[in-house]
Parts: structure tokens; sequence; C-alpha cells
């Protein structure tokens, strides 16, 4: 998988800012009962120049200018890099520093929303590690994505497999991973099976392996009604799952490629007394195609909840970025 950048959100420069104000107030509040500040100017030779309170005017106004300024570049400059097996936080203006986690310490991924950040869709991901440690990444848009991608590279790093119940999917609806399919070849409005229905899921797969992976679940249409896959067990000669399987394997190998198929995984539930499928896709190690006949290639890529098809230039710069 490739480096995944996630920055916080500005929310965290603004809590810094409103922080440091209330520290500076304090402080200031305190010294007073030290000193006199108009004594003390009035003993520098800027006093015979300019007055007490416009000083102060300029001396406040400077103050504030410098910490927030380094507040905000320091903000800037900081973020999280998603590694394979490791998540690194990079922070520091000149010098850089950085802090890193093992995915194998991780024992679990939450989510926390204050309702600001509901009302944003923004939300802290908190990851707590087996002694006890925990790591925020805080206010971070399109959280339910990072969350997923963390997930699933946690449960690789441990070696353990991670296993959704399909009806909280199916509950979730159509996002970046995850997307229905009513049927893999049966078009329920003509009666008969068409290679353009396969085509649509083959296209969803490529768009999978060409981005962060996903799962295309085949027997629930767009609303997340459970349909079943009865009508297509009808259209093959083999009509239970073995042929269905068997059917959505040589699909694989001949639209997309034999290279492709180790990435993509076939699962079965029964829910509501039908049968579905769980298509679980890997990101792939290279650029993926849908051979669409005559020679000619389809580039699609997986963006939000849709799969979107690339232009050869926009494809040129998407593989360079990508795979680069």
């Amino acid at each position: 998988m490739r480096k995944l950048i996630i920055k916080e959100g500005p929310i965290v420069f603004l809590r810094d800012v409103m922080i440091m104000e209330i520290l500076a107030t304090i402080l200031f509040f305190l010294a007073s009962f030290i000193t006199n500040y108009e004594m003390l100017y009035k003993a520098i030779f800027l006093s015979n120049y300019i007055r007490y309170d416009i000083f102060t005017i300029f001396l406040f106004s400077f103050f504030q200018l410098s910490y927030i300024s380094t507040l905000f570049l320091n903000w800037y400059f900081s973020h999280f890099e998603i590694l394979e097996k490791e998540i690194v936080k990079k922070s520091g203006i000149l010098f850089r520093r950085k802090k890193s986690v093992s995915m194998q310490e991780v024992a679990s991924v939450e989510v926390y929303q204050s309702p600001l950040s509901r009302m944003m869709n923004h939300a802290t991901i908190i990851l707590e590690h087996n002694n006890g440690r925990v790591t925020k990444l805080k206010n971070i848009s399109g959280f339910d994505e990072y969350v997923h991608v963390i997930k699933q590279m946690v449960y690789s790093a441990s070696g353990r497999v991670l296993t959704r119940d399909p009806k909280v999917l199916i509950e979730e609806g159509e996002n970046f991973f995850l997307e229905f399919k009513e049927t893999l070849r049966h078009d329920g409005r003509k009666g008969e099976v068409s290679k353009e229905m396969e085509k649509m899921s083959m296209k969803t797969i490529v768009g999978f392996l060409n981005a962060d992976g996903g799962t295309l679940i085949i027997g629930v249409n767009d609303e997340g009604k459970v349909t079943g896959l009865e009508s297509d067990y009808k259209s093959l000669p083999k009509k239970n799952r073995d042929g269905f399987e068997n059917h959505l394997n040589m699909l694989v190998k001949t639209t997309i490629g034999l290279a492709f198929s180790k990435y993509v995984s076939v699962k079965f539930e029964r829910i509501e007394d039908k049968d579905i499928c769980l298509v679980t896709v890997r990101e792939g190690h290279r650029p993926a195609y849908l051979n669409v006949g005559d020679k000619k290639e389809d580039f699609y890529v997986r963006v939000g909840n849709t799969t979107q098809p690339y232009s050869m230039s926009e494809a040129s710069e998407y593989i360079k970025t990508h795979w680069g």
C-alpha cells in the first residue's frame, strides 16, 4: 500500500490559539502583582519617544502575531503518515520531529465526535495501544475512509482477519470501500443475461484494485434491499454457489487478468433466506484495466462512493502518483 497522509483539521489550530490566549492572560495578570509595567517602561530610553499606552498596543500585537504565526506554521507542517507497518507523526518547523507507532501495537481503533465535529463531519480517530498509550488524530475530515484503512492495516499487521457482519455493512450503505450490485449477469428489466451487467461488476472490481481496495456485495440493490442471487443461479449451467463463484472468477481472469485474481476473494452469506456474495478486493500491485473487447482497455478508479472512468492523461497522472 502507498503512503497515506492525514492532516489534522483547522479546529486543532484554533484550539491551540485559544489555549495560548488563556495562558498569556493568566501570566500577564499574575505578573502585574509582582511589578508595575508602566514604571519599568519609564526606566528605559523608549519612554522618551513613545507613549506607554502606544507601546503597550504594539508590544501585545507583536506578541500575539508571533505566537499565532508560530502555532499556525507548526500546525501547517504537521501531519500523520500511514504506512504499511506503522503510523508516523511528523511535526516541527525548523527542526522536524518524528514519532512512530507500530501497527502491531494498536489494540483498537475508535472514533469520537463532538457536537461541533458532527456539524463539520469531522471526527477524532483514537488509537489505543496494548501498553495503555493512546494516539489521537484530531479533527479529521473524511474520517470514515481513514478509519477503514487503518483498521485493515492494523488487522493485517497483527495477522488477524478483519471480519464484519454483512448486515452492518449493508446498513451503512455504499461508500468509498463498499458498493452494491443487484445481480451479476441477469437483467431483471429485460429478463435475460446481460454482458453489460457483468461489465458493471468488473468495473467496480477494477476501481477497487486501482484505489485502496473494497467490497462488492452482489445480491443487494442500491437502496440496501437484499434481492439474492437466485436469478443469477438460474442463468448459469451450474445453478448454485459453486457455479456462481466459478463464473465470477472466470470473468475476473478474462476481463481484468489472471495476475489480479489473487487480490479478489469470494464469500457467500445467507440473509433473509437469500444468498448474497461478498467480493473482497485488495489494492493491486500495479494498474488494472478492464478489457472491453477489440483490444481496448478502460481504466477505472474508486472515487467517493462511485467508480469513475479516467482518460488517458488522467490515468497516466494517477498512476504516477499512486504507484510511483
